[in-house]
């Protein structure tokens, strides 16, 4: 049962078609997180938060993450983004309120679809897709690696082409073990060895981000264990 003593409602102003909105907002007391993954995804008591970060604004369908939504977007985005909205699958849908799995899941597949329309960042994909599988996972959906897997290749991408820290907060360090730590979870040893085994070479003292650093060794003795068995 809905219950509204959990939330808030926060004005918004779409960087495209710039209405005013309302958006439903979580208050902070109605979640508490109870676990933390190896790979970062949480469980939490009360209300998930993962079923409200994507914001879609109900009149054009432009979406993005809480913390990007209201930024700027050039004039060429702004017109790309007018042209393709009216194509998208969600077009003119009212996703401000109540959600549940499925209208969540919608909301991250639209902020995809204006993300690789307007040519956002890796980075940004990869927290979209990240945020997706945590949501999945704590459903039990099926499509919980599907959205793995691609969080560490775009993770991998914007390793690769962005600077770091990655939308000032992700320390190189930490967005190894996020790629490594997501192999894993997909029983691709493999390719989270070669994550391990680069970091601690690259920075073996782990002077860029000591808090990633031990868990990139504490996630190392891990894997060291299974290949042993």
């Amino acid at each position: 049962m809905f219950d509204k003593s959990k939330f808030f409602q926060t004005d918004l102003v779409c960087p495209v078609c710039k209405i005013k909105f309302k958006q439903l907002k979580l208050k902070g007391g109605a979640f508490r997180t109870k676990t933390r993954d190896i790979d970062l995804c949480n469980t939490y008591e009360g209300i998930n938060p993962n079923l409200y970060s994507s914001i879609v604004c109900p009149e054009c369908g432009y979406a993005n993450l809480d913390h990007s939504f209201q930024n700027k977007l050039s004039d060429v985005v702004i017109s790309v983004m007018q042209k393709e909205l009216p194509k998208s699958k969600i077009y003119k849908k009212d996703l401000t309120g109540e959600r549940d799995y499925e209208s969540a899941i919608e909301a991250y597949e639209q902020a995809i679809f204006c993300a690789n329309a307007a040519g956002h960042s890796a980075s940004l994909l990869a927290g979209i897709y990240f945020r997706m599988t945590c949501l999945a996972k704590s459903f039990g959906s099926s499509n919980e690696d599907e959205y793995r897997l691609k969080a560490a290749e775009f993770y991998e991408k914007a390793y690769d082409h962005e600077e770091f820290p990655l939308g000032g907060k992700m320390s190189q360090t930490l967005v190894e073990y996020m790629i490594s730590s997501l192999y894993f979870k997909l029983n691709k040893l493999e390719q989270s060895i070669y994550w391990l085994n680069f970091s601690i070479s690259r920075d073996p003292k782990g002077l860029t981000d000591p808090k990633a650093y031990t868990m990139i060794k504490e996630l190392w003795m891990t894997v060291k264990s299974i290949i042993k068995k």
